[in-house]
């Protein structure tokens, strides 16, 4: 589990290991900073090794942990007492075996000198060539700036620290590492409102990189005036940027700009990732993000705080794609309906069933209207097609619903109305698994509280403008509280909401949220919603509701990663080409292999 965490929830971490489990403030500040220093140390030394210097790439991914294996950091030298008999620094055998352990021990530390070893995560090579400006605030985000401007000051770096606040505005935990920063020798160049930026300004110019410690997790307010300045220096600033925690700026809940806020190209969040930096925008301001942890078991404390949500991973989605039986015959594998298409929208209905085919249903039927699927006739080969009858709309469904396993509904089936009264037989009549999207969703505005009475189990798939026509809002309401807005949507209508978009949000009416970090912008094409429905479609005929809802968003999201990858373009993927992706990723993905390396 990846749990991600909000505002509240994290300063009840910190609280809660300070308060109840006696780990004094000051050390989660050091643990903090150490590890933003060690992720810092691994970004210069890959860029002085020459690694490509586009923000994308600056850094290597690293593991969860937000920390590089220790083992690659450690000299090659063996450790205490692997020596080899006859050997340089081996232990000789005991004499005639009888020398007790205490003897044998003494001798093991005798026989091995001491030695520096890097800290696991720090380079293997010192001193570190780089010029590092500190920008830190008067808070506990400051205190963990002077940490990390001590640690890289004790590497080698050079490091010049901007305060912009006066010294004594420092308090607490800050103080006691702006102290010995400053008492160590740290260069230390104070910048309180009213101050010129200038000297700022020439520092940012030499720099390599700029290091932004001026707010963390806790700001709720805009930001104005003399620290809005500040930052708009930085976000000129031409040299890498890494922001502490979150940029400074950010809403660590919802991943709006709170006024002001830096544009970072890397981010290292303590603890846990925020749930403010998996939204679009919020994703957008803090570039790559790597995880560093405090050094307090996670799992106690978390039985207490709770969580927001989780991040999608691999590892659970393979889990439950089950291999089938040897004896499995196409009802079996899945029944799937697509009540779709309309006069010119004949591709929505063809993009959604093939989907379904991809993705594992034996058998898809396209229920449309007459003259809709007379067009289709020509362009189907492994699909069926059927008709709704305008003069007897609720029997013709009833007739084509009988034996399925699983629904999808809406795209590209039209706003008339026609189109919803089938759209109100189905959804809220039938009693069934549905995947609700596009034309479906939208017959629902003005009544969005109508899903909440529907029949079956409900997977609605909105985009930020369908789910805001829903809630009587903008699509860039939506976009500014997305978590919010879907969570509101869960309570008003009961059924599993996802959320589409860069950070796709899968929540569920248990309260439990799912997000997916995988995707790129060659997703936003057009039919790419379409596809989506008819996948997940086909996942419901093997899976739970919100199981389905999470492997389809996961696998459509690593499809086009994996075009990505191949065509090395983040535009020109064809809808269609997601489907063909989708049987080789469900392989890779059940066997527990990764689809990238693969």
């Amino acid at each position: 589990m990846i749990p991600v965490l909000s505002r509240a929830q994290m300063r009840a971490f910190d609280k809660h290991a300070i308060h109840q489990c006696h780990v004094p403030g000051v050390v989660l500040m050091e643990n903090a900073g150490r590890g933003a220093a060690d992720v810092i140390s691994a970004i210069i030394e890959g860029r002085s090794a020459g690694q490509p210097g586009d923000a994308a790439h600056r850094a290597p991914h690293l593991p969860a942990s937000g920390l590089s294996p220790a083992r690659a950091f450690w000299p090659a030298t063996l450790p205490c007492g692997a020596g080899l008999r006859g050997r340089p620094g081996s232990v000789p055998p005991p004499p005639n075996g009888r020398r007790d352990a205490e003897e044998a021990r003494a001798a093991r530390i005798r026989s091995f000198p001491v030695r520096h070893v890097p800290s696991p995560g720090q380079p293997a090579t010192y001193p570190l060539h780089a010029r590092v400006v500190v920008v830190c605030g008067a808070g506990n985000n400051g205190g963990d700036g002077f940490v990390v401007a001590r640690h890289l000051l004790a590497r080698g770096a050079e490091v010049q620290v901007f305060l912009a606040a006066r010294s004594e505005k420092v308090t607490g935990d800050s103080r006691i590492n702006h102290d010995a920063y400053v008492d160590l020798g740290g260069a230390l160049t104070e910048l309180p409102p009213g101050a010129s930026l200038a000297p700022l300004e020439v520092a940012l110019a030499e720099a390599d990189l700029v290091v932004d410690a001026i707010f963390g997790t806790g700001l709720d307010r805009p930001i104005e005036g003399h620290l809005a300045d500040v930052i708009g220096v930085l976000n000129t600033a031409t040299c890498l940027c890494i922001a502490l925690d979150v940029p400074s700026g950010l809403d660590a809940d919802s991943g709006a700009p709170l006024g002001a806020a830096v544009q970072a190209d890397e981010t290292v969040t303590f603890g846990h990732l925020k749930i403010g930096l998996l939204t679009p925008e919020g994703a957008r301001l803090a570039g790559n993000v790597h995880v560093v942890d405090l050094g307090v078991p996670d799992r106690p404390i978390l039985a207490q705080v709770g969580y927001v949500a989780e991040v999608l991973r691999k590892e659970t989605i393979g889990s439950s794609l089950r291999p089938r039986e040897a004896s499995v015959y196409k009802h079996q594998a899945g029944n799937v309906l697509v009540i779709a298409g309309s006069s010119g929208k004949l591709g929505a209905a063809l993009l959604t069933a093939r989907a379904a085919m991809r993705t594992g249903a034996g058998l898809v039927t396209i229920c449309t209207w007459a003259d809709t699927a007379r067009a289709m006739e020509s362009r189907v080969v492994e699909l069926m097609t059927t008709s709704i009858d305008p003069a007897r709309i609720a029997a013709s469904l009833d007739g084509a619903l009988a034996g399925r396993r699983a629904v999808a509904i809406g795209p590209g089936l039209g706003l008339d109305e026609r189109a919803r009264a089938a759209v109100d037989h189905v959804v809220l009549g039938w009693d069934g698994l549905k995947v609700v999207d596009a034309d479906a969703l939208t017959h629902f505005v003005g009544r969005p509280e109508a899903l909440a009475t529907a029949r079956g189990s409900l997977i609605m798939t909105p985009h930020s403008g369908e789910l805001g026509r829903l809630l009587g809002r903008s699509a860039r309401a939506v976009e500014e509280d997305r978590f919010g807005a879907v969570r509101e949507a869960v309570a008003l209508t009961r059924a599993i909401v996802v959320l589409k978009g860069a950070r796709t949000v899968i929540a569920l009416p248990d309260g439990r949220m799912f997000i997916c970090m995988a995707g790129n912008p060659a997703l936003a094409t057009a039919g790419s919603g379409d596809v989506l429905t008819g996948m997940i479609a086909a996942l419901l005929c093997s899976m739970d509701p919100s199981a389905a809802a999470s492997a389809g968003v996961l696998i459509h999201a690593l499809a086009g990663d994996v075009w990505r990858a191949q065509t090395g373009s983040d535009r020109g993927l064809l809808a269609g080409e997601i489907a063909e992706l989708v049987p080789g990723l469900i392989a890779a993905l059940a066997a527990g292999s990764d689809p990238l390396s693969t």
